[in-house]
């Protein structure tokens, strides 16, 4: 097979018409430049140039290979050039995922300044649960994702970015102390989010942590997201545990009230989380970096 370093040197030769020339344009002794048009001659099975003492000369078939040769050549430097692109951030996609709350509250501003860094960078989003997003690392259909929970799995690692806090929240007209104990919880209606999120997740291991099973709650609704739970607690459906994120905008604008619950620790991580079995791309580890300086920040 013909070597990029062959069709250079032929490509030399045939536009300074000197074996000398291209020699010294390329770095190398004659000899060496010689050898590697012989070795193209071998390979393509004719003759590309005529060589006397005078000067050089293509032949018809040289006449050829040149046009491609030179039409070849500019492809593979182009290909170089989008490669060192993509290694300098200036080019590339990065597909990411996210569970709801870190999907619609955090995610944003985190990609808002990243493409400031990287415009060049393509990003697509897609929230869903934080069960999803680790099956979408897994079917290698998203780069990182980010999620309010750790899912029990060999094949993720994650890495904590943020701490959030999750609120129990209530209708202004739902009758309700203004603060309770965990044990009153098992007396109230619920709205909550649906199996598999990150936040009914983290609620399970807390209130285990208190000898309180998610059974022993009587949930009347399950909702797929935080935006709904909030709209059914804002009409006095039932309870509900969201981020302090999402309900810090209704608690300010009268909507809803937070019930206070001190024996509860209800802070959370916000994790990153990437695939153990996939290759790393450039754009995934430095939006990764980005994540983890911004905690640092």
């Amino acid at each position: 097979m013909s070597s990029i370093r062959q069709i250079k040197a032929f490509i030399a030769v045939a536009d300074l018409k000197s074996f000398t020339q291209a020699a010294e344009a390329m770095f190398m002794t004659q000899p060496a430049i010689s050898a590697q048009i012989k070795s193209l001659e071998e390979h393509l099975g004719v003759p590309l140039i005529v060589r006397n003492d005078k000067r050089v000369r293509l032949t018809d078939a040289g006449q050829i290979f040149y046009r491609e040769a030179r039409e070849l050549l500019t492809v593979y430097e182009r290909a170089l050039e989008s490669m060192n692109e993509l290694k300098s951030l200036k080019k590339g996609n990065l597909a990411l995922g996210a569970s709801t709350i870190p999907g619609e509250y955090i995610m944003p501003n985190f990609i808002g300044g990243f493409r400031k860094l990287y415009p060049g960078i393509n990003i697509s989003l897609t929230i869903t649960d934080t069960g999803q997003v680790v099956d979408l690392l897994y079917d290698r259909k998203i780069d990182l994702g980010v999620v309010g929970a750790k899912v029990e799995t060999n094949h993720a690692e994650y890495f904590p970015i943020l701490q959030d806090e999750l609120v129990l929240i209530a209708g202004t007209e739902y009758p309700i102390q203004e603060e309770l104990s965990s044990q009153d919880l098992s007396s109230l209606d619920w709205v909550s989010r649906e199996a598999g999120s990150g936040t009914r997740n983290v609620i399970k291991d807390c209130l285990s942590i208190k000898g309180i099973k998610e059974s022993d709650l009587k949930i009347v609704m399950e909702l797929g997201s935080t935006q709904a739970v909030i709209t059914g607690v804002i009409n006095n459906l039932g309870v509900g545990f969201v981020s302090h994120w999402a309900a810090d905008v209704f608690i300010k604008a009268g909507v809803v009230k937070q019930v206070m619950l001190p024996d509860l620790d209800l802070k959370r991580n916000i994790y990153a989380v990437i695939s153990k079995n996939t290759a790393a791309t450039r754009a995934r580890d430095v939006f990764l970096d980005y994540l983890l300086h911004q905690n640092k920040g």
